[in-house]
């Protein structure tokens, strides 16, 4: 651990202003570009922090129920369903025909999702929309949260993820920069070497 901590307060030190006259102008741009990079990441808690409220907020008009969002009622079915294999892991389900009543009285029919091995004449509870069709049923409060905690946690490393590419950018450019200038200092050198001394 503490090596780690070692090696990271060496980094900031590296990159800390100062009037070392060792430090290239391009060593200069590197650090003014981290400075720049770390304050882009902290000002990007903000739009995350907002998306993820905009998404909870979204969650919870979804998950509202009642008159004019969705109701659950009971469902009968009509006929038995025909008998499936369940896939690995996964609890067997099929569509039957099935009847039900909307809250204004209005009879419906449609297809419903039941478990295998559900009788006829079986009652089973169905979500249905504002129009009486059947739909899903709403995401519970811990399904909310966690879609906006998501979303805001997506925000944040897309927002890291590109602040780090630039940086990368940036770096590759410089170093191509310090290598064309460490180039041209060795031709220097060996120009100023190969020359022939005056007596």
């Amino acid at each position: 651990m503490r090596a780690v901590m070692n090696a990271a307060l060496l980094r900031i030190r590296r990159h800390r202003p100062d009037r070392n006259p060792l430090r290239r102008r391009s060593d200069r741009l590197e650090s003014a570009g981290l400075a720049v990079a770390v304050l882009l990441v902290l000002l990007s808690v903000w739009p995350a922090v907002l998306a993820g409220r905009v998404t909870y907020e979204g969650g919870l008009r979804e998950a509202r129920v009642g008159p004019g969002f969705r109701q659950q009622v009971t469902a009968t079915t009509l006929r038995e369903p025909r008998p499936v294999r369940p896939s690995f892991g996964e609890a067997a389900t099929t569509m039957v025909p099935a009847s039900w009543t909307t809250p204004a009285g209005v009879a419906r029919t449609g297809h419903v999702q039941v478990p295998a091995g559900t009788r006829a004449g079986a009652t089973v509870p169905l979500w249905i929309d504002r129009a009486g069709d059947p739909t899903t049923p709403p995401p519970s409060r811990t399904d909310v949260v966690l879609r906006g905690v998501g979303m805001a946690a997506f925000v944040q490393v897309l927002a890291f993820l590109v602040v780090l590419g630039a940086v990368a950018a940036l770096r590759r450019l410089l170093d191509r920069r310090r290598y064309a200038d460490w180039d041209a200092a060795w031709i220097r050198a060996n120009d100023r070497w190969r020359r022939p001394r005056r007596p």
